[in-house]
């Protein structure tokens, strides 16, 4: 019959002097004040963005262990619009950029934070053997210890000067000062000594007349473990050292890992007896760190794990001439986009080439953008790269630009084309992503249009759009609409006169420049300026001398 487990809280009263919790206060590098609570479930319009603008391989740039890459991917697709919280953000990931010897070594611990994680909150909650439970919990609070120093050595020698980080840091250091934290500093090496001495058992058989076993007693507790037997040549000449393992006169056997395959089964039973003897005085010493709470502690390492994914993207940016800047927050209210010299972050990380940079700009002047141009040359580039540098900046990250202003979104909202289903045709299909998007679309949102109407006629198409661009007016959104329909531009002023509302149309155009004979070829810079079909026509013309101009001087001539 085996030996019924022990616990911790055994009946003794070795201890009752008040107990430390030997933990620091939860602190939050993302949030300043609370956690909120779990965001309600996505409907299919809020989720759209995140494959449109390929959101999901940004957040495995970030990282190469999976681990973190849902917690990375949750953090970008979150839209947090409080300023207070990405400015929280953006302080801590400014400590990483200005520390780059701290955020080494912080990566260098997050290995560590993976073991600290799977242990228990509490002390003495496990139905275990003693002596494992003993092992486990000593194991735990070594490797609590260190992290605790490691951590506090890492930040210590920083120059912080973010709230989050800066709190961490004097946390930790009252944690070390304190003397129940010291004492169980000084007293874990003592605690352990015991069961590092255990490293084999000594075994006495009896035999019967027929030399078969009859009865067998545990003799000793070795420190050292018994290995292969040696031949008799090398006991003769002395080639093992004093201080190697004992070994055996036969094959060392393994031991069957079910229990009921073992032999000599009283045995283990008073080898689970023993060990539980020895683990009995080292269990009561630890039941005065009974409250002692790693949580606090291992709740930073995803915290941690994201800013220095951050700081290895944007180093590994800088190494191909891209730099980053660190947002301005503007109100939610000013509804504004400026940045100047933005690059496409996913181009990128998968291109050798240095992408174009582009600016951005929405305000009063203008904040729905009609963007035309030829096929392939950058427009959706230039809609993705908006949409992720909105969503990096509300998860408190530097944006690949060289300076940028930015009002926090409730919302990115995208109409990118998609295959037709068999239920309805493809403008079917659009228009009822359209309806979608304008049920959840607020002032505050951004709206990303991609070749809408591409799939009816153009004159279907252009009666479409203004009324797609009048409801967008209404609202007050920042906008761009990505299409061939040129003559939209041409209709600025009468759409606006329509409806009536705050955000002003304007023109974006994405540029080529002509090579030899009429060839065009992308530049893709995007600036505000009139659509190219017209302007491209009257280039060629010039070019064959088939300008109007050209025609009356040669018909003068």
């Amino acid at each position: 019959m085996r030996s019924k487990p022990q616990r911790f809280f055994s009946n003794h009263r070795a201890d009752l002097r008040p107990r430390s919790t030997f933990s620091i206060p939860p602190t939050s590098l993302l949030w300043p004040i609370s956690r909120p609570p779990a965001a309600p479930s996505k409907d299919a319009a809020a989720v759209a963005w995140e494959s449109d603008l390929g959101l999901g391989e940004l957040a495995q740039y970030f990282s190469s262990d999976r681990r973190y890459l849902p917690f990375i991917r949750s953090l970008l697709a979150a839209l947090t619009t409080d300023p207070q919280v990405i400015a929280w953000r953006q302080a801590v990931l400014a400590d990483f950029v200005a520390n780059p010897i701290m955020a080494e070594k912080i990566d260098g611990l997050l290995g560590r934070f993976v073991d600290l994680r799977q242990g228990n909150a509490l002390f003495g909650q496990r139905r275990k053997n003693l002596l494992l439970e003993t092992s486990d919990r000593l194991a735990e609070l070594e490797l609590y210890v260190a992290i605790v120093q490691d951590l506090y050595a890492a930040l210590q020698e920083a120059h912080l000067q973010s709230p989050a980080l800066t709190k961490v840091c004097d946390d930790l250091a009252m944690l070390l000062a304190d003397e129940n934290f010291q004492s169980l500093q000084a007293e874990l090496p003592d605690l352990r000594a015991p069961l590092e001495n255990i490293r084999s058992l000594t075994i006495g058989i009896n035999l019967d007349m027929q030399l078969q076993p009859a009865s067998a007693v545990l003799l000793a507790i070795n420190p050292q473990q018994i290995g292969e037997s040696v031949s008799l040549l090398d006991r003769l000449i002395g080639t093992r050292a004093e201080d190697t393992e004992e070994t055996g006169i036969a094959p060392l056997h393994v031991l069957p890992k079910n229990p009921d395959e073992r032999p000599f089964s009283p045995l283990f039973q008073d080898l689970d007896r023993l060990m539980t003897q020895i683990a009995q005085p080292i269990a009561r010493a630890l039941t005065k760190y009974v409250r002692t709470s790693s949580a606090a502690v291992a709740g930073l390492e995803d915290e941690l794990a994201f800013y220095g994914a951050a700081l290895k993207l944007m180093k590994r940016m800088g190494e191909r001439g891209v730099a980053f800047c660190q947002p301005e927050i503007a109100p939610i209210d000013e509804c504004v986009t400026q940045i100047e010299g933005l690059v496409n972050i996913n181009l990128a990380l998968r291109s050798n080439d240095k992408p174009v940079p582009n600016p951005v700009e929405f305000g009063v002047e203008g904040r729905i953008a009609l963007l035309t141009g030829p096929n392939s040359g950058g427009k959706t580039t230039y809609l993705q790269s908006v949409g992720l540098a909105q969503a990096m900046f509300q998860a408190g990250l530097f944006i690949p630009a060289k300076a940028a202003r930015l009002s926090p979104i409730d919302a990115i909202l995208t109409h990118f084309p998609q295959l037709e289903t068999r239920q309805q045709g493809r403008l079917a299909e659009e228009a009822s992503r359209l309806r979608t998007l304008f049920s959840v679309a607020t002032g505050h949102s951004l709206i990303l249009l991609n070749e809408t109407f591409s799939s009816t006629s153009s004159g279907e198409a252009l009666y479409l759009a203004q009324d797609i661009l009048c409801g967008l007016r209404v609202i007050g959104v920042r906008a761009i609409f990505a299409t061939h329909l040129v003559e939209l531009v041409g209709r600025i002023d009468e759409i606006e006169a329509v409806a009536a509302g705050e955000s002003r149309l304007f023109s974006l155009v994405a540029g080529v420049r002509l090579i030899g004979e009429a060839q065009a070829v992308p530049t893709y810079q995007i600036t505000r300026g009139q659509p190219l079909g017209k302007s491209y026509a009257q280039e060629i013309a010039r070019r064959h001398g088939i300008s109007l101009e050209q025609i009356l001087a040669t018909r003068n001539s």
